[in-house]
């Protein structure tokens, strides 16, 4: 991560890196006024909201709130690590990257993640060899049946596992890798008495890889009805987690951001006969269960996302709960209609691509998929109706403005009956208890970086100052004469405050090296602040901010030497009391004479 490389050696790159130049690359962007703007890489729109400022060297998105450097931005594009991210971009400036010195534990985990890469590639190459071979002849056969051709099968690394116990073990003997590190990467498994055996045998093989087309595990399905289970996947190991991918990404990537939505199946053979069919926005979920790590793979391509699952699947409270944390994260949701009893595979097959089209553009938003399901369940009463409507709500909170939730709204009272009051009240009532984020996570990519989501004016105000020092580093010194640090109660905030005043002593701030010093978190509030508009009066601003902050400061030492003279009056103690009191009226006096908490002028 960032820590493992030098904040010199950062600078040194961002400040040899055009960052107009750079992202022209891969955006169309229009100069307009002093930024450049285009339509966001990350997410789907119609009309640009994506910015980049070449003064300041920065990225904002106000469509899905993505922003930050040009490492962010490559990370992001390219779906590298921060590392991985730094080092094409030093190569790209002729900046010379010396070997980064990692821990003693980062390297060896940086090792084993590279070998378990390596030898996933040669397994799959084996698979991919077999599937070829004579004795992969069942496979081939499986696969003909199911309509999948060998230039699609070549395309998605499709292989076949012999049925020997030990066919790959002895591959990779010869290639000097052991049986224990097979093990170790889920390419084997150990029997009761000790013995290890290729974990995958006589199976059709679907290699697993990220969104870089690297090998991270395998599905291996069963070719008869006896080996059970019908589907073995690579086991979870600290170098594969099936949450943290999705199934044909790499190779959907691009289809995904042309077409502006992504498509989830269920089935590793639902994804490959839509995109042999032509519909290569398809993934698949590596099970019904969804996640966030899922959700911010598909962040990457698109803000929009289609679930394709038999209504079977579709219904089960594992989906719905996935289907939740999806928008949650940020994405807009639709669930196409297929046919109960059939998965997308035999829906294509057998209805072909025009079926398909028409179940795409016949997708229903979530809020009402969600009303049609519960509502299956009967809404004769109308305890039956506002449990309904309390399954949805949250769902209609989440919906990013007024004009969807109106949409929504409107569904839910033609679905059930409900009026439109009915509704509109209990939604309001669930924001005002701030439960819209009901999943308890961070905020969806939409809304993470808005610092006026906040109700803190205080909060609001620190914010404020972190700006003005952003676009006016000259009046750090009002701010540090003022408490400096002492005004900011949000660590971030403080964090930030901090690095500022560490780079600007004495000369104007440059955004490079302070984005070689901020973290992920600090970056996204700095981008944030950065793309909002500069104030036209910067001094009196600032002073009415720093003004807020002493007032709430002083109200809150008021508040609390009241609390401590009720307690000694109770007490008797009039020592106390006495010195409680000379402290109030001190602290009246430093407010100008106001007595009533609040500097004049100050509303909060």
């Amino acid at each position: 991560m960032r820590g493992s490389a030098s904040g010199e050696l950062i600078e040194t790159v961002l400040d040899q890196t055009d960052i107009v130049v750079l992202i022209g690359e891969y955006v169309r962007l229009v100069k307009k006024g002093q930024r450049y703007t285009g339509l966001c890489p990350f997410h789907q729109e119609r009309t640009p909201s994506f910015t980049v400022s070449p003064e300041k060297q920065f990225f904002y998105c106000f469509g899905c709130g993505t922003g930050g450097d040009a490492l962010k931005f490559i990370m992001l594009r390219e779906n590298l690590t921060f590392p991985e991210a730094l080092r094409k971009l030093a190569e790209r400036a002729g900046v010379k990257i010396p070997e980064v010195n990692l821990d003693p534990g980062a390297q060896l985990r940086r090792r084993e993640q590279e070998d378990a890469w390596e030898i996933n590639k040669t397994a799959a190459a084996f698979y991919a060899s077999q599937l070829k071979e004579k004795v992969g002849e069942p496979a081939r056969l499986y696969l003909e049946k199911r309509g999948i051709t060998a230039e699609v099968a070549s395309k998605f690394g499709l292989g076949y596992a012999p049925s020997q116990k030990d066919t790959l073990l002895r591959l990779l003997k010869e290639r000097k890798i052991s049986g224990e590190e097979a093990l170790r990467y889920g390419l084997a498994m150990r029997l009761e008495r000790g013995e290890l055996i290729d974990r995958f045998r006589g199976r059709l093989i679907f290699p697993i890889t990220d969104a870089r087309g690297r090998v991270v595990g395998f599905g291996g399905r069963a070719l008869d009805d006896v080996a059970q289970p019908k589907y073995l996947n690579s086991p979870e190991t600290p170098y594969f987690n099936k949450r943290e991918f999705l199934y044909a990404l790499h190779q959907a990537r691009d289809a995904i951001r042309s077409a502006g939505a992504a498509v989830i199946v269920e089935g590793y053979l639902d994804a490959i006969t839509a995109h042999q069919f032509g519909f290569c926005n398809v993934v698949a979920s590596l099970g019904t269960s969804l996640t966030r790590e899922q959700a911010r793979l598909l962040l990457r391509c698109t803000g929009t996302v289609l679930i394709a699952y038999d209504n079977d699947a579709a219904g089960t409270a594992a989906t719905l709960r996935g289907l939740d944390l999806l928008q949650e994260t940020g994405l807009k949701i639709r669930v196409m209609g297929v046919p109960r009893g059939k998965d997308p595979d035999e829906f294509l097959r057998t209805a072909g691509p025009e079926a398909w089209e028409v179940a795409v553009a016949g997708a229903v938003p979530l809020v009402e998929f969600k009303v049609l399901h519960f509502a299956g369940k009967g809404l004769d009463t109308a305890a039956a109706k506002m449990a309904v409507l309390q399954a949805i709500i949250p769902n209609l909170a989440l919906l990013p403005t007024i004009a969807e939730r109106e949409e929504g709204i409107r569904t839910v009272v033609q679905l059930t009956g409900l009026s439109w009051d009915t509704v509109r009240s209990e939604l309001d009532r669930f924001i005002e208890k701030g439960q819209k984020n009901w999943l308890n996570n961070s905020k969806s990519a939409k809304n993470k970086h808005n610092i006026e989501n906040t109700a803190d004016a205080r909060k609001k105000a620190e914010a404020g100052i972190i700006k003005l020092l952003l676009d006016r580093p000259d009046l750090a010194g009002h701010v540090d004469s003022a408490g400096g640090t002492e005004l900011f109660v949000d660590e971030r905030h403080r964090q930030i405050y901090l690095k500022i005043q560490g780079i600007i002593a004495g000369r104007a701030l440059r955004l490079p090296a302070l984005f070689s010093r901020l973290d992920e978190t600090e970056k996204e509030t700095v981008v944030s602040l950065l793309s909002q508009e500069a104030c036209e009066r910067p001094e009196s601003v600032l002073k009415d901010y720093i003004g807020l902050i002493q007032a709430r400061k002083r109200r809150e030492q008021r508040q609390e030497l009241l609390v401590a003279l009720k307690a000694a009056e109770a007490a008797g103690d009039n020592l106390r009391t006495e010195q409680l009191l000379q402290n109030l009226r001190s602290l009246t006096e430093r407010k100008g004479g106001t007595n009533d908490g609040r500097d004049a002028g100050h509303r909060d």
